[in-house]
């Protein structure tokens, strides 16, 4: 097989340039194209009070991997016990159940104890590597750490560039107080999955994805302030939709970051607001 391996997290535009290389290489190899990652990310482990926020679920980042064409996605649980192999301890590991034709590997790839093990140590062990280059836009290198940053701070349509697809966030749909429905406006609230990448806190227009469809959808991530809330929501009020959600899973799409989280003195400009939410979304977001 040919092989890749990484975190991976996001899949964005420069993680896609590595994948399309593998698929490519496979082919030329006559080989299945492969990629290893790791579940938790390795920094949660080493380094956990800098343990970064999820971009991709490993559920969204398989997903995304599989419809690249990549053919073998292996999970590798990351722990202490991983981090302390040896590179040929952890090339003994995996030769058993793989035969590595060729490693495609980003120009920084690091791995084994101290990461000592790097593409000049696999090509001096008689391995075939071909080294990726850093990807640039506007001639800086793209990280995950930047989509992390963007969507941090709502810059959505930035984020959305970065990642080739609008940043989302998925899950099932949970029963909430009906404060929404009570207002004219009833939203679907979604569970959100541990670590999973929060967006800054506020009004958004977007999308969401359904068992019955695509919709175009004003979404809110925050606290209803209004209410006196203190547990962190994320909801959807689709448009053009009447029916039942409840415990479907649900997909928002961030497209534009509209306002922050506000509280308002009453409930009657709560809906002024609301209203004016839901007309700049259907104007922003196209079906």
């Amino acid at each position: 097989m040919t092989l890749t391996v990484g975190s991976f997290d996001g899949v964005h535009i420069g993680h896609v340039d590595v994948i399309k290389r593998v698929v490519a290489a496979a082919a030329a190899d006559g080989a299945q194209p492969a990629l290893m990652t790791f579940e938790p990310h390795p920094r949660c482990v080493l380094d956990p009070a800098n343990c970064p926020p999820s971009v991709t679920t490993l559920q969204e980042k398989l997903g995304l991997i599989e419809s690249l064409g990549i053919e073998h996605a292996i999970v590798m649980r990351f722990d202490r016990a991983l981090a302390s192999l040896s590179p040929q301890e952890f090339i003994d590991l995996l030769a058993p159940v793989m035969d590595v034709r060729r490693w495609v590997v980003g120009f920084d790839f690091a791995f084994g104890r101290e990461r000592r093990g790097n593409a000049e140590w696999l090509g001096g062990h008689g391995h075939t590597v071909e080294v990726v280059p850093p990807f640039t836009l506007n001639g800086k290198e793209l990280h995950s750490s930047d989509v992390r940053r963007l969507v941090t701070l709502g810059e959505m349509e930035e984020a959305t560039r970065l990642l080739g697809r609008e940043y989302s966030m998925a899950g099932p749909v949970e029963a909430g107080d009906k404060v929404g429905r009570r207002l004219g406006f009833p939203t679907a609230n979604i569970g959100v999955e541990p670590n999973k990448l929060v967006p800054a806190l506020g009004a958004y227009a977007g999308r969401a994805v359904a068992r019955d469809g695509n919709f175009i959808a004003a979404l809110s991530v925050g606290y209803r302030p209004t209410f006196g809330g203190t547990q962190l929501r994320v909801e959807a009020f689709l448009l053009d939709f009447e029916g039942d959600l409840y415990q479907q899973r649900l997909e928002l799409r961030f497209v534009r970051y509209l306002h922050p989280d506000i509280k308002f003195p009453n409930t009657d400009e709560l809906v002024q607001q609301l209203r004016l939410d839901v007309a700049d979304t259907r104007r922003i977001v196209k079906p």
